[in-house]
């Protein structure tokens, strides 16, 4: 007999781990993170340029802090092997030892900073000034160029563009013992929670990347989720405190302040009543991220 005549789907099981008692005895909001990745990479199977990342950095750093070194716009990794290829060749040529830049002790000697705005588990940052947030999921949406084949590394192709399409902060689920109701209240509340975060995360978002305008977002508390576009004059308020700790900074001289983006009805992902509602709406999601790509591709 086949595992899936076994078995139901993957994110029934998923679900059922995150519910169970025994399991998740602390009702935590990580045993949730199967199911909405499972979701996720499911959503975007048929689309080979759109990937999924988990934990994903966004960061802003203050301008002069941003000193342009020899190897800017380029991976460590491939600094490190072409600087290698290159003095390997030289050793050989000359018949001596050539020491190594230790380029990685130079990038991994930061401790990443955690304070007041860091939203998730820790903070990812590329530079010793730079604040940061983690997103719980993203979807990015990747272009890139094949190289030739005498710099055929890493899989043959160079990334050009990689641009967030959607962020997706996923909270722990409501209590267990609450029903009707109390239940629905609660889960509110825990899908709020992920909508502040979001509208932090996208203004983090907005200040990294001066061009982009808007992000979609999906606000969850277990399977129960919530979707919005936040746009860059939602959060002209957010944007405006993450910005205050940079001296380059010149504030506005008019007040600003957010707007709350328009968030639609919560459904959960696979609700005897809701789960084709939630279906077609990811579907909408995914098709506004191929546009989103297309849209790209042809301003190049």
């Amino acid at each position: 007999m086949a595992p899936d005549q076994l078995l139901p789907r993957k994110t029934r099981l998923e679900t059922s781990y995150a519910f169970s008692r025994t399991f998740n005895s602390r009702n935590m909001e990580f045993y949730w993170y199967p199911l909405w990745c499972q979701t996720l990479f499911d959503l975007v199977a048929g689309v080979p340029n759109l990937i999924v990342a988990p934990q994903f950095p966004v960061w802003i750093v203050e301008k002069n802090d941003q000193l342009e070194g020899a190897d800017d716009g380029d991976d460590p990794a491939e600094v490190e092997e072409f600087e290698r290829t290159v003095q390997g060749e030289q050793a050989a040529a000359g018949g001596m030892q050539v020491p190594s830049n230790n380029v990685e002790e130079e990038v991994g000697d930061y401790e990443p900073e955690v304070g007041a705005g860091d939203i998730s588990f820790a903070s990812t940052v590329p530079e010793k000034a730079a604040k940061s947030v983690l997103v719980d999921f993203a979807i990015v949406g990747l272009t890139a160029v094949p190289l030739s084949e005498e710099k055929r590394r890493y899989g043959g192709w160079r990334i050009t563009v990689a641009n967030a399409c959607l962020l997706v902060e996923v909270k722990r689920f409501a209590s267990r013992s609450l029903k009707d109701d109390e239940l629905d209240a609660d889960i509110k509340v825990h899908i709020d929670e992920a909508r502040l975060d979001l509208v932090v995360q996208a203004g983090y978002l907005f200040l990294q990347d001066e061009t982009k305008d808007s992000i979609m977002a999906i606000a969850a508390a277990g399977p129960y989720w919530s979707g919005a576009t936040i746009h860059r004059s939602d959060v002209e308020f957010t944007m405006d405190v993450l910005s205050s700790n940079d001296p380059s900074y010149q504030p506005p001289g008019e007040q600003l302040s957010d707007r709350e983006p328009k968030w639609n009805k919560i459904l959960r992902l696979d609700g005897a009543s809701s789960t084709v509602a939630s279906e077609a709406r990811l579907r909408t999601i995914c098709k506004k991220m191929r546009e989103i790509g297309d849209q790209k591709m042809n301003a190049k």
